[in-house]
């Protein structure tokens, strides 16, 4: 009886869903008319080719537009191409016109330059002031100024500070040599050996002194440091080619069968002449070659030379390695003729 009971409560609910579900379907018939009402006429009123047509002239307008705002950007361009090249007109021209200026300034500065030099030299013959002295204005002429550049190097033997120019030098390293030459053959006649190697021994101490002074004042006019760049260098190679040199001799008599050590060694000390020799050759270069600094540098102020003083001063040179040049071609001749003669004596000829 029980489930009879619930089968007719479920059918009851389920008819009564039904009806419910009929009725909404019968509210809303009207509304869903209506809407497919508002469809039809929709697509009544706009067509699909006109839609095509309107989506054409929306293309249209958009190319329109870009194609305005393209000329519009290449107007603007154009402008300011021409006001930046209008604008760069005359720097460009500056800029072709730079080196003649560069040249014709140059020129000037040198002009100006020569006739100060012209001026100040004019001066100093016409008014010499009263600081000058008479060894100072005698080395204004080129004999007595070579004299005076010999023996003013003597006097500054022992300093190592301050300037010389390249005119002073080449008259010292000139006259010198010549000097040298002539003092070396009147200690040559000496009959007494003591006072021979006494007076040989002291010219060779000043000779030393002398030569660093000048070479040392010389490399302070162009502007170097000469112990560091030049002497330093030099020193430790001369050091080195004495200790290698030391070292090979004791070898050599300590160890006269070990020939490999020997041969290693002598290597070694035929490099460190040679880097001797370079570093001997660099600072003749330098010392006379090099051009002094116009201006004042640290060593000091510098000496006023015009160009006839470096025209003599080239001209010193060139006798000077011409000199040396036959000195010792005339000493290699000599030594060959000694060997040679005392081949022939010993042959018995």
């Amino acid at each position: 009886m029980v489930s009879k009971k619930s089968s007719d409560l479920k059918q009851n609910v389920s008819e009564g869903k039904t009806v419910k579900n009929t009725a909404a379907q019968k509210k809303n018939a009207p509304k869903a008319k209506a809407a497919k009402t508002v469809t039809s006429e929709k697509k009544k009123v706009v067509p699909e080719t006109q839609n095509v047509n309107v989506v054409e002239e929306v293309l249209n307008v958009k190319s329109r537009n870009i194609a305005k705002k393209t000329e519009k950007d290449s107007l603007t361009v154009s402008a300011k191409d021409s006001e930046e090249a209008m604008a760069k007109a005359p720097k460009n021209a500056e800029k072709g016109n730079k080196p003649a200026l560069a040249n014709a300034k140059r020129a000037s500065v040198k002009e100006n330059a020569k006739i100060a030099k012209a001026k100040k030299f004019a001066e100093m013959k016409e008014h010499p002031s009263e600081d000058i002295t008479n060894e100072d204005s005698c080395a204004q002429n080129c004999c007595c100024g070579a004299w005076h550049s010999w023996v003013n190097a003597y006097k500054n033997i022992f300093n190592f500070k301050g300037r010389t120019s390249r005119f002073e030098f080449w008259s010292f390293m000139l006259i010198n040599l010549f000097m040298f030459m002539i003092v070396g053959g009147i200690l040559a006649f000496i009959p007494n050996t003591v006072v021979y190697l006494v007076l040989s021994l002291i010219l060779c101490i000043a000779e030393i002194f002398v030569y660093l002074s000048i070479f040392t004042r010389r490399l302070h006019d162009a502007g170097y440091s000469a112990w560091k760049g030049f002497f330093k260098p030099l020193v430790f190679s001369w050091f080195f080619t004495l200790l290698i040199w030391f070292g090979a001799v004791f070898c050599q008599d300590a160890y006269p069968e070990n020939t490999g050590t020997l041969l290693t060694l002598y290597s070694f000390v035929i490099f460190a002449m040679l880097m001797y020799i370079y570093y001997t050759i660099k600072i003749f270069i330098a010392a006379g070659f090099f051009e002094e600094e116009h201006n004042a540098n640290v060593y000091g102020a510098a000496s006023f030379i015009d160009d006839a003083h470096k025209n003599k001063s080239l001209i010193y040179a060139s006798l000077y390695i011409l000199s040396m040049f036959i000195l010792y071609l005339s000493t290699v001749v000599t030594a060959f003729y000694s060997i040679l003669m005392g081949m022939f004596m010993s042959a018995g000829y």
